[in-house]
């Protein structure tokens, strides 16, 4: 077989599977089956497969598998994937191949489309919303011998089913962040907001105790505090906290994930380009699923432009931050000291010692208010009584899993350190370890580990300056285990 029979086929995935789910489609094998198949009998059976992503979908991953496509994995930079991809198209070009597809609808790949032209290969290029297309991208593809090709002529594609299954428990944990408690008599219109949002048919409180009951689960606390007099005492009192089994931690975090890349471009972002961190291999459904329950709350609005932006300007941290700073700061100060609780009036001024969150309003009294007020609404911290007086205590939360599971992986990995390790090493490690993982223990992107080291510095957990990280000897990291059970 001579070499310039052989046609190649570079897939720049995140691109098109990015563009697919612009367009509110559904990101699924067929589109690989369906893509080789085409690209086979465009080259007459004679064909190199390529596809670059920093991730593949276990699906996706499969059809690579069986159609022997070469997976070219790249960190998460889309650069890098052009870069990765424009390399190996020279790599053949040398070799003597003079047929390729290429399946991008990237303005960056127009230096390398001219490139090959000028060698007088065969240039087939392959998009996957025409809608998104560079002015610059459609006037290359005007030139002469030149071809190029919707994936909607090559494809079936899918329209995905409308998901609205995180509404409810975001409407609840949105209530929370505003300091709503969940259980007790109506307080704060929470019924009435709840209905506002269409998550209750109307304001009738049987509905709301429903709705509450399907979610949420109740724990017996023996030792609240109650006020007797100027003193606390304790009684036996039933918490009602959200239950976050089944899966909807993994939406939690995903709502956390669209609301934190939206802090960071305040022009706002289309739905394509929030395919990041735990959307980069969904086929859609659960970016589909976090933007509606976004919308239905009000934290996001969508423009006329299609991009997305936050609306509740006190959203700066996002759902997760304020309560892993709350627990952090409770959990390390009981470790300190031995103790199971620690003087309620004590948890603010702890906060305030390193702040919460980061710029010029980390320690102003709103923020750090704000974060103690939702910790308490969502069981991050409970109040309990201790000789006549209020002392916090800070249960197992599964909001607080990821939290603490990456600290004791920390520690574990670098208490033993001589010296200070160099900030980007710790980054490096961080990303390294959960390289490949659906559920990460660090999280998904850069803003994610430096936000675990952000908590644990301001916790007094490390030592975080000059670009260095000492991991400080701590007996909760020793422990391995939170402090106290919740029953």
């Amino acid at each position: 077989m001579a070499v310039n029979e052989v046609g190649v086929l570079l897939v720049d995935w995140e691109n098109l599977a990015g563009a697919i789910i612009g367009r509110g489609k559904s990101v699924t094998r067929q589109i690989v089956d369906d893509l080789w198949a085409y690209a086979n009998r465009e080259c007459g059976g004679q064909l190199q497969v390529h596809m670059a992503a920093a991730r593949f979908d276990p699906s996706i991953a499969t059809a690579m598998r069986e159609r022997f496509i070469v997976a070219d994995e790249v960190r998460s930079t889309k650069e890098q994937a052009d870069i990765k991809l424009t390399v190996l198209a020279m790599d053949y070009l040398h070799q003597g191949c003079r047929r390729f597809i290429l399946v991008t609808g990237d303005q960056d790949f127009i230096p390398l489309i001219q490139r090959l032209r000028d060698d007088s290969s065969e240039v087939l290029v392959i998009y996957g919303d025409p809608n998104r297309l560079a002015t610059e991208l459609r006037q290359t593809f005007a030139t002469p011998g030149l071809n190029s090709v919707d994936i909607d002529g090559i494809t079936r594609l899918l329209d995905r089913r409308q998901e609205t299954g995180s509404r409810s428990l975001l409407g609840l944990l949105e209530l929370q962040r505003r300091g709503t408690i969940l259980g007790g008599p109506e307080k704060g219109n929470r019924t009435a907001t709840l209905a506002r949002w269409g998550i209750l048919p109307n304001e009738d409180d049987a509905q709301y105790r429903s709705l509450v009951d399907s979610l949420a689960e109740k724990v017996f606390r023996q030792d609240a505090a109650v006020r007797a007099g100027n003193d606390w005492v304790a009684k036996g009192s039933w918490r009602t906290y959200l239950d976050f089994g089944l899966g909807r931690m993994a939406d939690v975090r995903a709502v956390d994930h669209v609301v934190r890349s939206l802090l960071a471009r305040p022009q706002g972002l289309t739905i394509a380009s929030l395919r990041t961190g735990p959307f980069r291999t969904d086929d859609g459904t659960l970016l589909d699923r976090a933007l509606d329950a976004l919308l239905t709350v009000e934290a996001i609005r969508l423009g006329a432009d299609n991009r997305y932006t936050i609306v509740p300007p006190d959203l700066t941290l996002g759902y997760l931050e304020p309560l892993w700073r709350v627990y952090s700061a409770v959990s390390a100060e009981c470790y300190r000291r031995e103790v199971r609780s620690i003087p309620y009036n004590q948890v603010e001024s702890l906060l305030n010692r390193g702040g919460v969150g980061q710029g010029k309003d980390q320690r102003a009294a709103g923020r750090v208010g704000a974060a103690l007020t939702y910790a308490r609404a969502a069981g991050v911290i409970d109040v309990v009584a201790v000789d006549g007086k209020r002392h916090a205590i800070a249960p197992v939360s599964a909001l607080c899993r990821p939290f603490e599971h990456a600290y004791h992986e920390m520690y574990r990995s670098f208490i033993s350190a001589t010296d200070p390790v160099p900030e980007l090493e710790v980054l490096r490690f961080m990303e390294d370890r959960d390289r490949d993982k659906a559920d990460p223990v660090f999280g998904f992107d850069s803003r994610d580990r430096h936000r675990i080291l952000r908590i644990l510095s301001q916790s007094r957990l490390i030592t975080w300056r000059d670009h260095q990280v000492v991991v400080q000897e701590s007996r909760w990291g020793r422990a391995g285990a939170p402090l106290t059970r919740r029953p």
